[in-house]
């Protein structure tokens, strides 16, 4: 499994950072801009829904945040490992634990930030403006609340089989571990994206925006990980 994860992540990380810069042609150029004006989940328009669904653009984003949240949890466990050999990943590594990360970062920091941005960036003229929406709307009522739920349920589900009565009493365990630590983490949250977002809605282009706060998240992930990070099972379950 660790090889498989590693693998993964050395094939998708090349592509994850590769941007091409836009074409000089005004053709594609109007093509490249039409696509930063359209709405988020657009319905009706130049641009269907099923088109930006597969944008390949959405999916380098999903590749980028699914590569860079593998990288920071490894680095968080790396750092907060209990065995005596210092590794990465570690000797106790939970692959688990970084298989949720990895869905996650790239469902939601790749892919459901894709949309956010441009929303953001077609709504709101004024660079503050977006930052405020980002960090005091979307954080508290749409991030947190999808990695309460998301990384509960698969952590759970991977470990006990989904649907059993074991998964839904872990799942439990781990909401109510992750939840205590929420209001703490929300502080560093600001402390740390407030600075990095004001740059990134200040200075970086529109098609970037994913991109950056991906790369920046290999930090902010490591410090997810550790700040949320719930017990792992005990030996007798792993053994189960």
């Amino acid at each position: 499994m660790r090889q498989l994860l590693l693998t993964f992540f050395l094939l998708l990380a090349p592509r994850s950072f590769a941007f091409v810069a836009p074409p000089a042609s005004s053709s594609a150029y109007a093509a490249s801009s039409a696509y930063k004006r359209a709405p988020a989940l657009a319905l009706s328009g130049d641009i269907s829904l099923v088109d930006q669904l597969t944008d390949p653009l959405l999916l380098q984003h999903m590749a980028t945040g699914g590569a860079l949240a593998f990288a920071g949890d490894v680095i968080a466990q790396s750092l907060l490992s209990e065995s005596e050999e210092k590794s990465i990943p570690p000797k106790d590594w939970d692959v688990i634990r970084t298989n949720a990360f990895v869905v996650f970062g790239a469902m939601y920091t790749g892919g459901a930030q894709h949309f956010i941005f441009n929303y953001l960036n077609n709504s709101f003229d004024e660079p503050l403006a977006r930052l405020a929406m980002a960090q005091f709307f979307f954080i508290p009522f749409c991030y947190y609340p999808t990695f309460l739920f998301m990384t509960p349920l698969l952590r759970a589900g991977w470990e006990h089989g989904f649907g059993s009565e074991e998964a839904k009493a872990r799942q439990n365990q781990l909401f109510s571990e992750v939840a205590t630590k929420i209001p703490p983490t929300l502080l560093r949250n600001w402390c740390f994206w407030l600075p990095v977002q004001y740059v990134q809605f200040n200075f970086i282009p529109a098609e970037l925006n994913v991109t950056f706060t991906a790369a920046f998240g290999v930090i902010w992930n490591a410090i997810l990980s550790w700040s949320t990070a719930a017990g792992k099972p005990v030996a007798a379950e792993k053994e189960a």
